[in-house]
């Protein structure tokens, strides 16, 4: 009797998880989820202080600030937007990494915090 029910849990365990969506397979061309996250993680630092304007005199374009994303990562400008396109394009996929990007940026915040440097962020 306890073999039919385990046997039965079983099978509406696999078939409930079989109901989600299937995952989407990200193409070679694209950078992987892994790799996402830490070039993310930069272009949120460069973007926020950069916020569209200029920071204590610099003169540096955003595009300065990524050519560097871009050096620091080893890809190209067109392996990230092509990436980020695709991720854009495929929430279930993207979500992930965000949340991964969002937790790596708090942690980093608080190291900041613990080392006595104030952070404003009004």
């Amino acid at each position: 009797m306890k073999r039919k029910v385990l046997a039965g849990l079983i099978i509406v365990a696999l078939g409930m998880s079989s109901c989600g969506k299937p995952e989407v397979p990200v193409p070679s061309n694209i950078l992987s989820k892994k790799a996402m996250i830490p070039i993310m993680v930069d272009v949120h630092i460069v973007e926020g202080a950069r916020n569209g304007a200029l920071i204590l005199g610099d003169t540096n374009g955003i595009e300065d600030y990524y050519a560097k994303i871009y050096e620091k990562h080893k890809i190209t400008e067109k392996q990230f937007k092509e990436s980020f396109a695709f991720y854009s394009a495929n929430p279930s996929v993207f979500i992930p990494i965000y949340e991964a990007v969002l937790d790596s940026l708090k942690v980093q915040g608080e190291l900041l915090g613990r080392k006595g440097v104030e952070l404003d962020y009004d």
